[in-house]
């Protein structure tokens, strides 16, 4: 195997170790989010980020890691993270975990909308067909009549929009600055903000079980978040976008364990359909790829 082979599948498993992280994430956060307000969850996952990303800057001995060389986009990239995480919180609590998540993988497909209108690409009309069929099946996901809330459904769909943007400016950042450093930006952004209205949501007193199930949630969402930026930085978009949809099996699996809880017909054609014409659509980004 080559150098650049073995880096390509470093990449891959490094995505699917990032979608295992943020299903199993979301999994226990809804589970948490019984008992515990979402922004209690978002605020110790960014605290604890914060915490972990800065003492490996400090272990390195590398004071240049706290530096960026594009600081707005950092800024952007942040608040796209905290909108994304608020959206997608939001819409959790009121959808199962592989519908959610299914929502999520409509951001290969978005991107295609970024590629044409943002950054002037042509689209081929295969492009767009893979766009349509996309919003076919998460139609068949979020129907009337199905088992998704409709405000669930608005809230992860504005959460695909930030989360589209956070997913191009990472593949743009990961070659510009250190994967700690757009971690740090990102985390202590998240967590000046969420500090911001943290008072009004913490409880008078947490059990220990919700505790340490807290700080699991973090772990994972901060590894998760971590291994995405680490896969960013040794392979392109379009290699790894179709690796994003192991992240439904991942939530497909937890929802299962956790909840008893499996799609209908329907939505699992839906789902079917989401990860067909998003993989349809990676496989178009990779031919254009320059080799």
């Amino acid at each position: 195997m080559s150098t650049a082979q073995a880096t390509r599948l470093t990449a891959i498993l490094t995505m699917v170790a990032a979608m295992a992280c943020l299903s199993t994430q979301d999994t226990f956060s809804k589970k948490l989010m019984l008992s515990v307000a979402p922004v209690i969850i978002i605020w110790t996952r960014y605290a604890l980020q914060t915490a972990l990303v800065g003492v490996s800057i400090w272990h390195k001995g590398s004071p240049q890691l706290l530096r960026t060389r594009q600081w707005r986009l950092q800024l952007l990239r942040g608040t796209l993270v905290v909108g994304g995480s608020v959206c997608g919180y939001g819409a959790l609590q009121r959808m199962p975990v592989a519908e959610f998540t299914a929502i999520y993988c409509l951001v290969p497909l978005a991107v295609t909308f970024v590629a044409r209108f943002v950054m002037k690409e042509h689209v081929s009309p295969v492009g767009w067909l893979c766009v349509a069929g996309g919003l076919c099946g998460a139609l068949l996901v979020v129907r009337p009549g199905g088992h998704v809330d409709p405000t669930g459904a608005a809230l992860a769909l504005m959460g695909v929009v930030c989360y589209t943007g956070f997913q191009t400016l990472t593949g743009y950042l990961a070659r510009q600055d250190s994967p700690l450093t757009i971690q740090l930006c990102t985390s202590a952004f998240g967590l000046v903000c969420l500090s911001l209205v943290l008072p009004f949501f913490w409880p008078n007193g947490l059990p220990w079980p919700d505790l340490a199930l807290l700080l699991f949630v973090a772990l994972a969402g901060s590894y998760g978040q971590y291994f995405t930026v680490l896969a960013f930085s040794k392979a392109p978009a379009s290699t790894l976008s179709p690796y994003l949809y192991t992240a439904i099996g991942f939530s497909a699996l937890g929802g299962w364990l956790m909840f008893d809880h499996l799609p209908d017909a329907l939505a699992i054609c839906g789902i079917l359909m989401i990860v067909l014409f998003g993989l349809a659509a990676g496989w178009l980004n990779q031919r254009k790829a320059p080799p």
